[in-house]
């Protein structure tokens, strides 16, 4: 099968693929498929089980030394000696074992990343089957909050937003589209690919399965770790290095000791047990504990600092790095955008508080007209199609009692979305409560030629508006007015600048901005497009957000 699937039309894949791309496979095919590609999962190395992990510490050459120096005590009948060795010897290795198995486990938890379940069409039959059971030229459907099940070549994508950060590191949610990509590219720039692992945040779609399992490029990555040899690290080396001197150094001793007792009239067998004593007094046995409670402390301090240590020896790896190459989104920040600044009325506004949780104080000087302020809020969340839960239950005015203990805030959707909808949560509005007196009418989504977003909403008294966001030199060019000390004015060329001026300062600052505009429309305009809506709008302000850095970064 050809790997380059995004240079290929949708047509074109379906005919390599043998499938339909509106009945997809029938059951007669799935089952032929499934046969000679396998199921769709990551597969895993082996795990080792307890007892070879044990056995695998006594593989140290240090070790190996004191094992033999255990039997020689024995043979020579010191048996107190041969004891202590080889207490020492297996503490050093149920140490070393109990770390790397809880590693492993640990490992396990984070290696769940495939979708649970999937929806396909089968037969023309829209079916929800387990993601294990899809193979290449399943006909699948997307939507938000969806998980790809599998590596799918998109041929539909209606305002399609991919989040991508698990395999490309980017937070910022990918566009998608269906038509052929000419040339070579790279998994984050195939646009009419969805890959395995990732995250459907807004629009809908549906695409073939190119490749499952192990094929898919999340299971190239797994199996790249899975073959990576281990090498040994630079303390392993030298204690290696210092092994072998004392196995040079013993042998050395117990010659001299033999050859001068000879030379000097002594027995040979008596001479030969006194050199050999000798040699076995010499060898440091604690060293090899002393490294490895060293190491285990090490460890115990990383996983303080949520970092999980497979092997031991790495820890004094990670010591002898002098540079570090690290993903930012996710690694170094914390993956949840923030909103931190806004200009509202002329009145600069600081906002606390991180992550999705609504809870944060807003900071200003001169506080804008509470109905400028109210209305800011209003926009970030009616124009938004992010969700915010607690949990998995989406949250309204019925789920915010103070004091309860609950799951972990999140956003399904976009995540500039969502730093909007937490931001206006802090003002104390919610599209919830919101949305009981206004209802959607219209909507025209953002992409990246048009650069904003506008949804129409309906009052309960009859009146329409306009909620409108995007970038702020293109919100300007819509913009006739603007708000001053509670009162609309029209926006003059200086009034422009100045905001542009606003809004550089806060890019200045690594803050993505965007602009918030609205607009009363006629209660009787049937008909909503870009013209007739998008149109002599009224400023009300900007947003700055940051996905703010973690705080051990």
């Amino acid at each position: 099968m050809p790997e380059q699937w995004y240079s290929l039309s949708g047509q074109e894949v379906a005919a390599v693929l043998q499938t339909s791309l509106e009945r997809g496979l029938d059951d007669g095919a799935v089952r032929e498929r499934m046969a000679r590609f396998g199921p769709n999962q990551l597969t895993r190395a082996p795990r080792v089980p307890l007892w070879q992990l044990f056995l695998e510490q006594f593989r140290d050459f240090m070790v190996l030394i004191l094992l033999a120096a255990t039997v020689i005590s024995g043979f020579l009948g010191e048996y107190a000696d041969a004891v202590t060795i080889m207490i020492i010897v297996t503490l050093n290795a149920v140490l070393g074992c109990i770390q790397e198995y809880r590693a492993e486990r640990s490992m396990e938890a984070l290696r769940e990343l495939a979708a649970p379940e999937a929806r396909v069409i089968r037969g023309g039959l829209e079916r929800k089957i387990p993601a294990a059971e899809l193979v290449p030229g399943d006909l699948v459907l997307l939507e938000a909050g969806d998980r790809v099940p599998a590596d799918v070549r998109l041929v539909q994508a209606v305002n399609l937003e991919v989040e991508e950060s698990a395999l490309t590191g980017e937070s910022i949610p990918a566009k998608k589209q269906v038509q052929a990509i000419a040339g070579k590219v790279i998994p984050g720039d195939a646009r009419n690919m969805a890959y395995l692992g990732t995250v459907v945040t807004r629009g809908r779609g549906r695409g073939l399965v190119v490749a499952t399992g192990m094929a898919t490029e999340m299971g190239r990555i797994a199996g790249l770790i899975q073959e990576a040899g281990g090498e040994e690290t630079p303390l392993q080396r030298r204690l290696g290095q210092l092994g072998r001197w004392l196995v040079a150094l013993c042998l050395f001793v117990c010659a001299l000791v033999v050859l001068v007792g000879v030379y000097r009239g002594e027995p040979l067998y008596e001479m030969f047990l006194a050199g050999v004593s000798l040699a076995v007094a010499a060898i440091p046995e604690g060293l090899p504990a002393i490294v490895t409670v060293a190491l285990a402390i090490g460890v115990q301090r990383m996983i303080r600092r949520r970092a999980i240590i497979r092997k031991l020896p790495a820890v004094e790896t990670l010591g002898c790095a002098t540079v570090i190459c690290s993903d930012k989104t996710g690694t170094l920040t914390q993956n949840e955008m923030t909103v931190r600044r806004a200009l509202v009325g002329w009145h600069a506004m600081e906002i606390t508080g991180e992550g999705y949780e609504p809870r944060g104080d807003i900071i200003t000087s001169l506080s804008p007209a509470a109905g400028e302020r109210q209305l800011f809020f209003k926009i970030a969340a009616l124009c938004n199609n992010a969700v915010l839960t607690r949990g998995e239950i989406p949250i309204g005015g019925l789920f915010r009692g103070p004091g309860r203990k609950s799951p972990a805030w999140s956003i399904h959707g976009d995540p500039t979305e969502g730093a909007l909808l937490v931001m206006a949560a802090k003002g104390g509005v919610w599209r919830e409560e919101l949305e009981r007196q206004e209802k959607r009418e219209g909507e025209f989504p953002f992409d990246s030629e048009r650069k904003r977003m506008t949804v129409v909403y309906r009052h309960k008294d009859g009146s329409l508006a306009a909620y409108v966001k995007g970038a702020p030199d293109v919100i300007l060019e819509l913009c006739t007015h603007h708000y001053r000390q509670g009162r609309v004015v029209p926006l003059s060329p200086r009034d422009r600048e100045e905001i542009l001026k606003q809004n550089g300062e806060m890019a200045s600052a690594a803050l993505r901005v965007l602009a918030l505009a609205w607009r009363r429309l006629p209660a009787g305009m049937g008909e909503f497009t870009e013209s007739s809506v998008e149109r002599d709008l009224i400023f009300v302000g900007l947003a700055g957000m940051i996905d703010p850095p973690r705080p051990a970064a």
